[in-house]
């Protein structure tokens, strides 16, 4: 069976006859920004968008008692680091609310994860990485790197220092963050991309780049994290220099009705462009209000606005997914 036809039978698999229990009973939740009060904003506290619906997840889990998704196909079940570290964040945000004993072991039974697993390389740079192959514009072999995993994972262990105070969270976030202090191409374990002067931090690691958005604004809220935890230099300069970024392309996300999932004309103008799904246009939507309750810059309260308002359409939403089908159809 070529390439072409188990990603059609996965995604059937995964997306139609087991929808229930794969991968997308996981991501396919409600998704909505967290209100976020001063110490929110002036320390690492609260996280900028909400997880607890994630928190009723009731797929594969390890011995150790951490999520696994079954993405069905020659995948199957696997660890996802950034679904791992979404879980545990929504448990924080539970424990925040109510102080139950059992949502502080639940995050902290996810957060272990990231001490147990992961690939320390060169430099001291520790990488989760996905050990499973992925269809993209490029096919990502394993293992493969992501810098959305290395961002929410800081989120993630930085909370549980502060929470128990236990070094080994820290130590893993500091070795974890040395990551974002090397290039894409010319470390190992490097997740930051420079082009034409603005610094990307990329979801996925492959040429030419392509620049997702939702995983470069995850990834940048770690880096935020980090940045205000540990009082980094690196790293403030580097949330400073990648909102600049954002800021300046969001125009380029914008397809006048909907949304694109990522922005390749960076790399390679002649390259196609990936409408988001109906979940990623929601997901974008709110991670604009999340940005905006994050650093009161309002061009992310007027792209949230817009992009929000795209939803209520019900030819764009048409439009969109027809075109979202040949895509993928066509290229993957």
């Amino acid at each position: 069976m070529n390439n072409n036809l188990r990603y059609l039978s996965r995604i059937l698999n995964a997306y139609i006859f087991n929808r229930h229990d794969s991968n997308l009973s996981f991501w396919h939740t409600p998704l909505s920004a967290n209100a976020l009060g001063s110490d929110d904003l002036q320390g690492v506290r609260r996280y900028p968008m909400n997880f607890a619906a994630k928190t009723a997840y009731e797929g594969p889990r390890d011995a150790d008692g951490v999520i696994m998704l079954n993405y069905y196909g020659d995948i199957g079940v696997q660890y996802n680091p950034n679904a791992i570290a979404q879980q545990a964040l929504g448990f924080y945000d539970l424990y925040l609310d109510a102080g139950r004993s059992e949502d502080r072991e639940a995050f902290l039974t996810q957060a272990n994860y990231f001490l147990k697993h992961g690939r320390t390389v060169r430099d001291g740079v520790l990488l989760w990485e996905y050990t499973f192959p992925f269809e993209m514009r490029n096919r990502l072999q394993a293992p493969w790197r992501s810098a959305l995993a290395q961002g929410q994972a800081i989120s993630v262990l930085i909370r549980a220092y502060q929470l128990t105070r236990d070094g080994r969270y820290a130590d893993a976030a500091h070795s974890g963050y040395n990551s974002f202090r090397y290039p894409v191409g010319k470390h190992e374990g490097g997740v930051v991309l420079e082009q034409d002067g603005y610094q990307w931090l990329e979801e996925y690691i492959v040429e030419p780049a392509n620049h997702v958005l939702n995983g470069f604004v995850w990834a940048l809220w770690g880096v935020r994290d980090y940045a205000v935890a540990f009082n980094d230099p690196h790293a403030r300069a580097l949330w400073e220099s990648c909102q600049r970024t954002l800021q300046t392309h969001l125009p380029r996300y914008d397809l006048g009705f909907w949304t694109a999932y990522d922005w390749p004309h960076g790399s390679d103008a002649s390259l196609p462009v990936m409408p988001a799904s109906i979940y990623y246009q929601k997901l974008h939507a709110v991670q604009m209000e999340a940005c905006y309750n994050l650093t009161g810059d309002p061009i992310f309260r007027e792209y949230g606005k817009l992009w929000n308002g795209y939803l209520n359409s019900c030819w764009k939403t048409a439009v969109s997914q027809t075109w979202k089908i040949y895509f993928k159809l066509r290229y993957f």
